[in-house]
């Protein structure tokens, strides 16, 4: 079987899926703030009022980091089969 028919290299896999998660991971921490950010206090006087929580919205955020920094992590292995595939077919 020659090269180019062997469909997608590891390292664009590799890629792809770092991109994925990248994108999962903004979109439930995006998710998670707008469901379980705001919460209901009770008034001073009478009734409750809905306030932005500060530890959920910072819990989404953290969501949002981890997707990242898990997607970005993936990209770097990528990054390092592509050297060792490039080297191996002689490109470097």
């Amino acid at each position: 079987m020659s090269e180019e028919n062997q469909g997608m290299r590891e390292s664009e896999v590799c890629n792809f899926i770092g991109w994925v998660l990248i994108v999962i991971g903004l979109i439930a921490g995006f998710i998670f703030i707008l469901v379980f950010g705001r919460v209901e206090v009770p008034r001073e006087y009478y009734g409750t009022e809905k306030v932005w929580s500060g530890v959920m919205v910072i819990t989404g955020i953290g969501i949002m980091l981890n997707g990242f920094i898990v997607g970005y992590l993936f990209q770097k292995i990528a990054s390092l089969l592509r050297y060792q595939e490039n080297k191996k077919i002689g490109l470097n």
